[in-house]
């Protein structure tokens, strides 16, 4: 039965793709684009014509080309969360110190992925409808780069030599997805920190939600965890598998006290860094959260109002079935059971993950794929990331295989898409730089080594910038964990 559903999920997503448009050379320059279907406005300022519109159904979009020295190379962006406006083209991006980005020479473009959402956690949009949900999770980014060819070959002339996609969280998904399900889109792809596992994801969120109701670890006491997560693991963990501590060594002795933890904030800690599991204490999820990743905890699943919370129930009243949940389902509802995991997969396999570690098709077009992932991450699991590349070195055929083709880095002391705590939004020299090796390997044959990468101080409170010189990641040759490690041995239901 779930093969059945899945496949015909599938089949119906591809089948309502619009056809693009065709390419014609629009007279009048900027405003001559309006002529084609889709473009609702086209303007240009000192730097570039800024096209807007919406593809059917209604995934709006913003496509920025330079009007002097295009360098022929076409960037797009994904988006974060559950999405629902189009990203800010407005430099600095994930990945975007390359000089052509930085003089405004690159093609940039980004969608809202199909729907129109109150905020980043909000999926009210998908409740009754399917072809929302499908453009969310499968194919609004590959409807907008056929249709960026064809403005690009209205505007220039001709289409991109080399186009790219660079996303982290929901855009490191888009990401994957691309590769795995639109193989020869893209030449190069950029994915931070994927929630390419969305279904199971969502599970996790839940999970976390429910072990810390009613704010039971508070974020008065994470510097406190933090600080004695330093003192076992080392200031800055280089893999939290190799350390050992265990939430306990810091129980309070007797009464609540600002230096310590209760029993009840002992087993919330635990639970974060186990992640969820049924009852024979089989994880639903890859893991969970990483020693050192403690400060950022406050606001997704600490605080009055966390993001973990919101965005799961989102997720289970709106997208996670053919058939939703009743109306008064809260995640009190939820069970962490085998068969809820089957049950999200369903449509999770079809729409929403990325899965998928064969990446030969991609690979045979010329593709190029860097993946990095933030130990401190606390939106994500980075275990969700190093499992999926293991599968891919393994189809790959190893290591040395893989890495013809892909890297991946895990940032010790990143946070979720290398930014972090109290920090909004880095200075530009703060910004993680990708973009520039991956083009230098698309275009120049320049497999990249090791990458400096900008990350957020572990201190309290965080600070830009730090540093760190980080080399590719063997999935495949984990570090020895230490006994008694929360992060690490744990049976992934998933596989």
């Amino acid at each position: 039965m779930r093969r059945t559903s899945t496949a015909v999920l599938a089949a119906l997503a591809i089948m309502i793709l619009p056809p693009p448009p065709s390419a014609r050379a629009a007279p009048g320059g900027c405003a001559g684009l309006t002529r084609l279907p889709g473009v609702e406005s086209a303007v240009a300022d000192a730097d570039y014509c800024d096209v807007r519109g919406t593809l059917p159904p209604h995934e709006r979009y913003e496509i920025k080309l330079p009007l002097r020295n295009w360098t022929g190379q076409y960037v797009q962006q994904g988006c974060s969360g559950l999405c629902g406006a189009v990203p800010d083209l407005t430099l600095p991006l994930f990945g975007f110190r390359c000089a052509p980005a930085v003089d405004k020479r690159i093609v940039l473009a980004a969608s809202d992925s199909g729907h129109t959402g109150a905020d980043l956690g909000d999926g009210n949009w998908g409740a009754h409808d399917l072809a929302a949900r499908i453009d969310f999770g499968l194919t609004s980014e590959h409807k907008l780069r056929v249709f960026a060819d064809v403005v690009t070959g209205a505007f220039y002339g001709h289409g991109p030599a080399y186009r790219y996609f660079d996303g982290c969280s929901t855009g490191g998904r888009q990401g994957l997805n691309l590769a795995e399900r639109f193989p020869t889109d893209f030449d190069g792809v950029l994915a931070g920190a994927p929630a390419h596992n969305l279904a199971p994801l969502a599970l996790a969120n839940a999970w976390l939600a429910r072990k810390n109701k009613g704010d039971i670890l508070p974020a008065a006491k994470l510097p406190v965890l933090h600080a004695a997560v330093q003192r076992a693991c080392g200031e800055l963990i280089e893999d939290p598998r190799t350390c050992g501590f265990q939430p306990a060594s810091i129980r309070c002795p007797g009464a609540d006290r600002p230096d310590c933890l209760t029993g009840e904030q002992v087993a919330v800690a635990v639970a974060a860094y186990r992640g969820p599991s049924d009852a024979r204490r089989r994880n639903l999820y890859n893991g969970g959260f990483a020693y050192g990743s403690e400060l950022s905890w406050n606001g997704s699943f600490v605080g009055p109002d966390p993001f973990a919370a919101r965005i799961a129930l989102a997720y289970f009243r709106n997208l996670a079935y053919p058939k939703n949940p009743p109306a008064d389902f809260t995640l009190d509802d939820v069970t962490f059971t085998e068969a809820t995991f089957d049950r999200l997969q369903v449509l999770g396999d079809a729409v929403y993950n990325a899965t998928s570690p064969d990446l030969s098709t991609f690979r045979a077009h010329g593709g190029k794929l860097i993946v990095y992932h933030g130990w401190a991450d606390a939106q994500i699991s980075p275990f969700s990331t190093l499992d999926w590349y293991a599968a891919v070195e393994r189809h790959a055929g190893g290591f040395a295989a893989s890495q013809r083709f892909s890297r991946l880095y895990m940032i010790p002391g990143g946070y979720h898409c290398l930014f972090g705590p109290e920090v909004d939004r880095p200075s530009e020299v703060g910004v993680p730089e990708f973009l520039t090796p991956l083009m230098s390997w698309v275009e120049r044959g320049e497999a990249p080594d090791a990458i400096d990468v900008p990350t957020i101080t572990s201190t309290d409170p965080p600070d830009l910038v730090r540093f760190r010189t980080v080399d590719p990641s063997d999935a495949l040759s984990p570090p020895p964990a230490a006994p008694g490690s929360l992060n690490a041995n744990y049976h992934y239901l998933g596989g």
